[in-house]
């Protein structure tokens, strides 16, 4: 098995995080668990010390910064640390460990990202009426908006090559909430990433309640018009490919990011602008 890091992001995960850290070391024995965490109330952090498990670090920013500034920063620790493959999932249960095998293996078939799918040949999902109507149809319409032949562009549920993340414009991936993974799948195209799935069952999330706001869909819609408008124009393969460095602010070595046009780098652990 290759070096692997296998993240997930918290918050107000007390209930869910010990059964998701003893399934994940079931399924994915050898590998190292990031977590990070925006500064939970309900003792998410203190319920994974309490379970002792060695191989797994937790990285508390001071405030809700947003999911995907903590998927940037699980990208930037794995490349800091020198990870084969990381793997990033949501921490609510939705995400069956069981299904690690198969993202990995996918990787090490050549892929660069490997997308868990829930509306591919073989994949299902829990969800019903109008959010199953939803986010079928917002897949849908990604499919045929960028022209990138996948099934699923909004699950978190993904592993990627390292090395191939060097390719990345990071920059572009700092948009606000959920839209941070149908941006990824559009930047890990235009990079020419090798891109595949493997058909997942998506569960209903195990303790408390969706985290999701309720203007997300709409927020969503704009995003894939955005990228739709971009990619037609060419400009998001113009871009230059951005990196990752030292942050002054919390002295993070690997937490900001750079921007190629020189413009205002941004932390995605303390959230700081560093001109």
């Amino acid at each position: 098995m290759p070096k692997t890091l296998i993240f997930f992001a918290t918050y107000n995960e007390a209930g869910n995080v010990g059964p998701l850290l003893t399934d994940i070391a079931a399924h994915a024995a050898d590998a190292d668990v990031l977590v990070v965490d925006d500064n939970s109330k309900d003792g998410t952090v203190e319920a994974i010390q309490a379970l002792g498990m060695p191989r797994v670090t937790i990285l508390q920013r001071k405030g809700k910064l947003g999911l995907g500034t903590a998927h940037l920063l699980a990208l930037a620790y794995a490349i800091h640390h020198r990870y084969e493959v990381v793997v990033t999932m949501d921490g609510d249960l939705s995400h069956d460990p069981a299904h690690l095998p198969a993202l990995l293996g996918r990787v090490q078939a050549g892929a660069d990202m490997a997308v868990g799918s829930r509306y591919m040949p073989g994949g299902s999902c829990d969800y019903t009426g109008y959010r199953l109507n939803i986010s079928r149809a917002a897949n849908v319409a990604a499919r045929a908006l960028l022209g990138i032949r996948m099934h699923e562009f909004t699950t978190s549920y993904r592993a990627f090559r390292v090395s191939a993340l060097s390719r990345a414009n990071f920059t572009s991936l700092l948009v606000g909430g959920y839209s941070f993974f149908l941006s990824m799948v559009v930047e890990a195209s235009e990079r020419g990433f090798v891109l595949a799935e493997t058909p997942i069952h998506f569960r209903e999330r195990g303790y408390g309640t969706s985290k999701i706001p309720p203007l997300e869909v709409f927020r969503g819609m704009a995003n894939l018009l955005r990228l739709a408008l971009k990619k037609a124009l060419g400009r998001v393969r113009a871009a230059r490919a951005s990196h990752f460095a030292a942050c002054p602010q919390c002295r993070t070595p690997y937490s900001l990011i750079v921007p190629a046009d020189r413009s205002v780098p941004t932390c995605v652990y303390c959230g700081s602008h560093n001109a």
